[in-house]
């Protein structure tokens, strides 16, 4: 098994990092260059690269503090929608937009309980957790029928029976989605396909997380190596650089970990994900708490690049659960 990035993974990094120099929306940006398509299931009109190519795509997003969750959603919407129990000819409309970048797909009920209800005329009720802000297509709901149990259903939001409430999560823009009758349409996910779009999932967020950690390091970096104190910079103190390098060199393993879990889920192996998202975790709010200790009061600064960061991996280091959570989950796997 190789773990360094091949070709493809290097074109694609550097293909997202021009992306990001632009000043469009940056969802239809990265669809001039063919993302969600890239990695999306064969059955549904992707090229199905793997995780091994996404997880590129959301370090590269990571580093630039550019979360976008509607991507990451997309991708996990999609994952579940990989099923032979799917309409793909209803289905493809709607994937020509998402693949576009002109709308996105959401999950509800995924990371938190499900407060979405459904009768038994199949129609819902209740309402979403916090979801990325944007025109919504199509979305995965988990509801809840009368007699406590929960199934998967697909919902294309209208707005007579379905409507989007905008506001900040976290410092963040987001949505939520209130369902009143809206009609759904059960979705067959066996348990294997859950898991799977699971794991999935937490491997793109630690992707993204250490992509984070990647660039507080490096602004951090810049700002020892600049800031005099004493008359010399603030890196030549042995305090001061040892806890970065010891940051560089964690990185360093935390990434082949990353590449690893994704390699190991491309070949079909089971994973749940849950240790590298712990570890990543861990390691950019370590990472973000540094950088504004580092920065001192500069790094309070609303403006700041690290004050930034910080705050954004308070947000995207518990999506998935804490990382206790996550380390408990993958002890009683092991």
């Amino acid at each position: 098994m190789d773990l360094r990035p091949d070709p493809l993974q290097q074109s694609l990094g550097k293909a997202v990092d021009t992306v990001l120099t632009r000043t469009g929306d940056l969802a239809a940006e990265l669809a001039t260059i063919d993302i969600p398509t890239l990695t999306a299931p064969e059955r549904l009109g992707g090229l199905a690269l793997g995780l091994s190519a996404d997880v590129v795509i959301n370090q590269r997003l990571g580093y630039a503090l550019e979360p976008l969750g509607s991507h990451r959603d997309t991708a996990f919407a999609l994952d579940m929608l990989d099923s032979d129990g799917v309409d793909t000819d209803r289905l493809s409309g709607i994937l020509a937009d998402l693949y576009k970048g002109l709308r996105q797909a959401v999950p509800a009920g995924v990371r938190v309980p499900s407060e979405v209800r459904v009768d038994a005329a199949g129609r819902l009720s209740g309402e979403s957790e916090p979801l990325p802000r944007g025109d919504i297509a199509l979305c995965v709901v988990r509801a809840v029928h009368e007699d406590g149990v929960s199934e998967w259903h697909l919902v294309f939001p209208d707005a007579g029976t379905c409507s989007a409430e905008s506001f900040e999560h976290f410092g963040l823009p987001a949505a939520r989605l209130r369902f009143n009758g809206a009609a759904a349409v059960p979705l067959p996910v066996p348990a294997d396909r859950w898991e799977r779009a699971r794991a999935a999932a937490r491997i793109r967020q630690a992707a993204l997380l250490l992509g984070m950690a990647d660039r507080i390091v490096a602004v951090a970096r810049t700002h020892v190596n600049t800031r005099m104190q004493s008359g010399k910079p603030l890196v030549q103190r042995q305090t001061v650089a040892h806890r970065l390098a010891l940051l560089t060199g964690e990185a360093d393993g935390w990434r082949l970990a990353l590449h690893k879990a994704a390699w190991e889920y491309d070949s079909g192996r089971r994973t749940s994900g849950a240790a590298i998202l712990a570890a990543a975790a861990e390691h950019a709010q370590l990472a973000s708490r540094t950088a504004l200790q580092l920065h001192g009061v500069r790094g309070m600064l609303a403006h700041s690049t690290a004050a930034t960061a910080y705050r954004l991996v308070c947000a995207e280091s518990v999506r998935w659960g804490t990382p206790a959570e996550l380390w408990r989950e993958a002890a009683s796997a092991a």
